[in-house]
């Protein structure tokens, strides 16, 4: 035998794989290898080389399976194609694609036959044994050839998502023992995104040497991004039983959840969940995420009651909570919400893309009422307004006014990394949080007016402050930030060199541990922008220079005062600038006996003239009997 009758007998074999048993078969299977218009292709899995079987943990995982079928379609043609152990042959001898020249957009899924299509999936009931599991795997691409000579390579991805439950175990409410007969796990029909249809999976149960439905089994089943149902029954007979229930949403396509799960009589407790990579070990890796979505997520040590109250007429709306992972529930005006301890976490979500707070007077706030029981939150915020679309949802609306306000047992906060700001989109949102150790990233570069206003006011406990990165202000937006943030040290850098009215009205009011103040770049000012901006910083000993040549109302006005260890100060503005705009900046200011010297730095002799004749020069403390006065030049002023 030749070696051209030898490959061809390869691939008659294949084709007695794919079912074609005679001569006539193995002729047309010839036909189709020497046809130059035949479609050929390989197939592999998000760029592996080889399908991973959705509940292997063996080396079964790094293999197509012998007999896998996938569909093939190509401008409304389609056919079938078996794998034989090498490659992929028409499941049916004389059924395959002719290349067609006019469209070169080919779509392949896996598995082929049933109700599957190019772009959907459909989900079977019976997924009891690894291979009606992998029914369900289904998996799909698109490729678009740039030329007819082009080799068609198919890159799948998976479109469903695998849920493992484990039974860790029982409560002590069963004696000696407890056994679970049922599991089922409902997932939509299909994979598409608007499918109503659900269905009831049997999923696969494994145990080692053990029991199944005993401490350490697993259930395995393949379902659709969405809500998902698991519902465990201790009796043979299902028609008359009430299942215990848990709910939860799987939304990521390809990844794998494990959830570990202690059940008890009445309820089913969630002790454990890893969302992350479906792996060739059978594993799951990742942190604690639940279907790969950053859930706004409160945790506590020991129980603690979580709720909601409304103020200014605001109706809280589009909101919803889940404790333990335990199904979703709308949150209510001032229903108190148990978590913590045993009783596990507690997730928010919502569809309401204004936010929870409408204006300065209608808001939402969140109260935890144990005052001795810390609470640390964490996820990102933008799950309130549309947990679905998290990543993208529009933000320009979004409002979190007073969301935080007074909670003195709070330690961290959630993310807020929306770049699009509304007007008094966080302002007063963490005031008085006297726990707050951290504060979130701000990435915004453009704000919005009063955008955080006071939004860390009060935030004893708060050491470090996040960067600013905004060069476009606007009207008080950094109004009272830091105010009475006692424990503050170091303030962020500045970066906007155009101001706006107010921009800095207070910011580091009454820091007393901030010893170094940011540079402070704008030439023209803004009314009342620097206003108080230091007043009552007792630790600061140098003043920022004020390099501002063109000055504003009440610009200057109590900036400075009460800075009692402030022993130098800069203040460039021409005497034709200077007023009243500088009213009180200086009062109270460098009078701590540990300061030895004061040094005030001018333009020149006629600035500082004006400064003494229009009275915003103390005259113990900052005029030339009492301190060294320089010119801009260095020249010193006598």
């Amino acid at each position: 035998m030749n070696k051209t009758i030898k490959l061809l007998c390869t691939w008659a074999a294949g084709l007695l794989l794919a079912g074609c048993s005679s001569e006539a078969d193995m002729e047309k299977l010839m036909d189709w290898q020497s046809n130059p218009d035949a479609v050929h292709f390989t197939a592999s899995v998000n760029n592996a080389t080889t399908r991973t079987n959705p509940a292997a943990t063996d080396d079964a995982q790094t293999k197509f399976n012998e007999n896998d079928q996938v569909t093939v379609s190509n401008n409304g043609n389609q056919a079938d194609y078996a794998y034989n152990g090498t490659s992929w042959v028409p499941a049916i001898a004389d059924k395959y694609l002719l290349l067609d020249k006019s469209n070169l957009t080919y779509n392949c899924w896996y598995p082929a036959g049933g109700n599957n299509t190019a772009t959907i999936g459909y989900l079977t009931a019976d997924q009891s044994t690894a291979e009606l599991m992998a029914k369900s795997d289904y998996m799909n691409a698109e490729k678009t050839l740039k030329t007819s000579d082009e080799a068609l390579n198919f890159n799948l991805e998976r479109k469903t998502a695998r849920i493992i439950l484990k039974i860790s175990g029982f409560t002590n409410q069963f004696e000696p023992t407890a056994t679970i007969k049922h599991v089922r796990i409902v997932s939509k029909a299909s994979t598409e995104e608007g499918e109503a249809n659900t269905i009831d999976i049997t999923p696969f149960a494994q145990n080692g040497e053990s029991e199944i439905g005993s401490v350490g089994t697993t259930y395995t089943a393949l379902v659709a991004p969405g809500e998902v149902v698991a519902k465990l029954y201790f009796t043979d007979d299902m028609s008359d039983a009430k299942p215990l229930t848990m709910t939860t949403n799987v939304t990521a396509a390809g990844s794998s959840y494990i959830y570990n799960l202690t059940v008890s009589k009445e309820k089913i407790k969630v002790t454990g969940v890893t969302a992350g990579a479906w792996t060739a070990s059978g594993t799951t890796t990742g942190d604690l995420v639940v279907a790969g979505i950053p859930y706004v997520t409160f945790k506590a040590e020991q129980p603690q009651t979580f709720k909601m109250t409304a103020k200014g007429g605001y109706e809280i709306t589009g909101l919803q909570y889940s404790v333990n992972y335990g199904e979703w529930k709308t949150v209510a005006a001032n229903e108190e919400v148990t978590f913590g301890g045993t009783n596990g976490t507690l997730r928010l979500r919502g569809t309401n893309t204004n936010g929870t707070a409408s204006a300065w007077s209608g808001y939402s706030t969140i109260t935890f009422t144990d005052k001795t029981v810390k609470v640390a939150c964490t996820g990102d915020i933008r799950t309130l307004l549309d947990w679905r679309i998290y990543s993208t949802v529009d933000t320009q609306n979004a409002k979190f006014s007073y969301l935080f306000y007074d909670c003195s047992v709070l330690t961290s906060a959630p993310e807020l990394p929306a770049t699009t700001l509304a007007d008094k989109c966080y302002s007063y949102m963490f005031l008085n949080c006297t726990s707050l150790t951290s504060a979130p990233k701000l990435p915004a570069t453009t704000l919005a007016g009063s955008c955080y206003n006071s939004m860390f006011s009060g935030c004893t406990s708060l050491t470090a402050a996040p960067e600013l990165p905004a060069t476009t202000l606007a009207d008080d937006c950094y109004l009272n930030m830091f105010l009475g943030c006692t424990g503050l040290t170091a303030a962020p850098e500045l970066k906007a060199t155009t101001l706006a009215g107010s921009c800095y009205y207070g910011m580091f009011y009454g820091c007393t541990s901030l010893t170094a103040a940011p540079e402070l770049k704008a030439t023209t000012l803004e009314k009342y922008c620097y206003n108080r901006m230091f007043k009552g910083c007792t630790s600061l000993t140098a003043a920022p220079k004020l390099k501002a040549i063109t000055l504003a109302y009440y610009c200057y006005y109590d900036m400075f005062s009460g800075c009692t260890k402030l022993s130098t100060v800069t203040m460039l503005a021409p005497s034709d600038q200077i007023s009243n705009f500088c009213d009180n900046w200086l009062d109270n200011a460098g009078t701590d006996p540990t300061v030895k010297s004061r040094t005030l730095i001018v333009s020149d002799e006629a600035a500082y003239n004006k400064l003494v004749s229009v009275g915003v020069l103390p005259t113990d403390y900052w005029q030339k009997e009492n301190c060294t006065v320089k010119a801009a030049d260095g020249s010193v002023i006598k």
